[in-house]
């Protein structure tokens, strides 16, 4: 099962959620603006449970919920042009990178072309920390090439059903 965390004033049939091929996968809307960091983090931690994740794949803010719940909870993930700044709100925390050192797979997706994030720094934050750090030339923060962010979730899932 996946769970996708949609990015920030986004929703549930974001194009990064419908380009996901694998048939077993949720996404619920989330109101990052109105609901507190806390509630936010409940939520997740509520979806986790029920739906007994294999991996969570987030985009930009959603990214970094994904990061976030991977940590917390040893979930493998894949970040699509993570947002790992957040600033649109004063409790959002500082992720620590070096929670990353625990041996859980971890996948990240950047097109470089991205006009929202400060793409590169995202690049040096992360590389070192993912297990793979895949990079596209051009794109654009909303991702220009779906297809080739679907391959880099299908291989990772692949990975976690690879037996040994």
């Amino acid at each position: 099962m996946i769970l996708f965390f949609h990015g920030l004033d986004s929703d549930n049939q974001t194009t990064k959620f419908t380009a996901i091929s694998h048939p077993h996968k949720y996404c619920e809307t989330m109101d990052y603006r109105r609901r507190s960091y806390g509630e936010i983090s409940r939520r997740y931690d509520e979806l986790i449970a029920r739906h007994s994740s294999a991996l969570l794949v987030g985009h930009s803010l959603g990214g970094y919920w994904a990061l976030l719940k991977s940590q917390q909870h040893g979930l493998p993930c894949v970040l699509i042009n993570p947002q790992l700044y957040p600033a649109f709100r004063a409790d959002y925390p500082a992720l620590e990178l070096a929670n990353c050192d625990d041996g859980v797979l971890r996948f990240a997706y950047l097109e470089l072309g991205d006009e929202v994030l400060d793409i590169q720094r995202i690049f040096r934050a992360l590389d070192g920390w993912v297990t793979e750090l895949h990079c596209a030339g051009g794109g654009h923060h909303r991702v220009a090439d779906l297809g080739r962010m679907d391959l880099v979730v299908r291989t990772t899932l692949e990975r976690l059903n690879k037996p040994g």
